[in-house]
């Protein structure tokens, strides 16, 4: 291994202890912060059928509020 190479494995190393997904808790779509489950981490569709952070499931309500189209009246090319 050159020089570079084991310097790089070291900063590597030393990046993990930092990170929570470290080696064995990898980020993938069942890891408890890849779903929406009421926090701010989760962004992924969870059991529930909600998509988004908390911030983004509060927003979409009031966004929709202000919104002329709904499920009854959706957008479409007829009223773009």
């Amino acid at each position: 291994m050159s020089r570079l190479e084991t310097q790089s494995e070291e900063y590597r190393k030393s990046l993990l202890v930092k990170n929570e997904y470290g080696t064995g808790g990898e980020y993938v779509s069942g890891h408890k912060n890849a779903t929406a489950d009421g926090d701010e981490k989760g962004k992924g569709e969870s059991d529930s059928g909600v998509i988004g952070s908390l911030t983004d499931v509060n927003m979409r309500g009031k966004s929709l509020l202000k919104n002329k189209y709904s499920n009854s009246k959706p957008y479409n090319s007829s009223n773009a």
